[in-house]
């Protein structure tokens, strides 16, 4: 039997975008690493996947993989825990369309997470924390939050209002991206962030308690 993921073939674009490539999941163990569903909702993380460290591809430098890395270690610790249920499954990059500081694609064996690095590393270095965590959030939602949770945590988040740079701000999956982003970091978030302008929920620390609980729930 197969289910679709949730979120298969929705398409948000804007400054920090997301991608998901159309496809299915099989509800039973696959040898060859694809994505899986049990409940056609979330991915089952293997065990291999979980012990999994995440990937970089060879045109990010050592340089870029420090900063990569030191903006995930800024999670709160309850994110950080949710990150690293997903990061076997990433694959980072530097594979960008022109004005998109970040992009997160879905493929049948997991995520592939790029970033403008040439901007990240001159103009936009203050934000380098934001977007990687803003696109980790992106794989965070498509693989782990069910979606009751998500519409619990949707309806905390203020609608209207400018989208900054960037558009399709008031596009569920990138209305989560931004505040998980603003979550994790205990919103220490510059103003411009990824791009978007989308406001705070009333409590910042109310709005990510149901990921907090999700993350305790994981497997240690």
């Amino acid at each position: 039997m197969t289910a679709t993921l949730r979120l298969l073939g929705i398409l948000a674009a804007g400054v920090v975008a997301f991608t998901l490539v159309h496809g299915a999941a099989r509800d039973r163990a696959q040898a060859d690493g694809r994505l899986q569903t049990a409940d056609g909702d979330t991915v089952a993380i293997t065990a291999a996947a979980r012990g999994a460290a995440p990937r970089f591809s060879p045109e990010l430098t050592p340089a870029d993989r420090a900063w990569i890395l030191a903006a995930i270690a800024r999670a709160r610790p309850e994110a950080a825990r949710l990150i690293a249920e997903v990061d076997g499954l990433v694959q980072f990059g530097a594979a960008v369309e022109p004005g998109a500081l970040g992009v997160t694609r879905s493929w049948p064996r997991g995520f592939a997470v790029d970033f403008d690095v040439a901007r990240l590393n001159n103009d936009r270095a203050l934000d380098r924390a934001t977007v990687v965590l803003h696109e980790l959030g992106h794989v965070i939602d498509f693989a782990l939050v069910p979606a009751a949770i998500n519409a619990t945590l949707d309806a905390q988040i203020p609608r209207g209002g400018p989208c900054g740079l960037a558009i399709d701000c008031d596009v569920l999956e990138e209305r989560f991206a931004d505040t998980f982003a603003k979550w994790a970091l205990n919103g220490a978030v510059s103003e411009v962030g990824a791009g978007y302008g989308i406001a705070l929920p009333a409590s910042i620390e109310g709005w990510g308690a149901p990921l907090g609980q999700l993350a305790l729930k994981l497997p240690a």
